[in-house]
């Protein structure tokens, strides 16, 4: 038992359990999204990117003062959504016997969003010496719409605590 054990502990990776969370986690990536080079570079991409969006964001209202626990529970909520959409895409595709088309529209539609508004956060974090000026220039309007969007939350929490001091 013990020489078992000192494997698994050396590797974690060849216990049982572990395969079979592997096998979980397999199977169900490929029913949600499929099976193909398409979907896994896809999603790749994809959950790098929204990984990128909530890191620079984090960082950007850590920085301006705008962070919000109720904010960020409203964005898990549209990860979530984020993430299982491309799976309708996959079934339609499933469904119409066609290459991966509608998959690959809304994978690419929503990383392209997901990519502004990762440059903006990246801007709003004060990273923007990394952003070339003319990406700037395509974002300005994300940027504009975030600092807005900022600087209601910043507000709105001034006046909750302002509220508190009175009570």
């Amino acid at each position: 038992m013990w020489h078992t054990l000192k494997i698994y502990l050396i590797n974690p990776f060849e216990h049982p359990i572990s395969g079979f969370i592997g096998a979980a986690l397999a199977t169900s990536f490929t029913t949600l999204y499929g099976a193909g080079e398409i979907a896994i570079y896809g999603m790749s991409l994809y959950v790098m990117i929204i990984a990128l969006d909530w890191l620079s964001g984090y960082s950007a209202s850590k920085k301006d003062g705008s962070y919000s626990s109720e904010y960020g529970i409203q964005g898990a909520y549209r990860t979530t959504f984020m993430l299982l959409f491309p799976a309708l895409g996959n079934l339609a595709d499933q469904l119409l016997s066609t290459p991966n088309i509608a998959f690959g529209f809304i994978v690419l539609s929503f990383t392209h969003h997901v990519w502004k508004s990762m440059t903006a956060n990246v801007y709003r974090a004060g990273w923007g010496v990394w952003i070339p000026v003319w990406v700037l220039e395509r974002v300005s309007d994300e940027i504009e719409h975030k600092k807005a969007r900022a600087q209601k939350r910043i507000e709105e929490r001034q006046k909750y605590l302002k509220r508190d001091d009175v009570l």
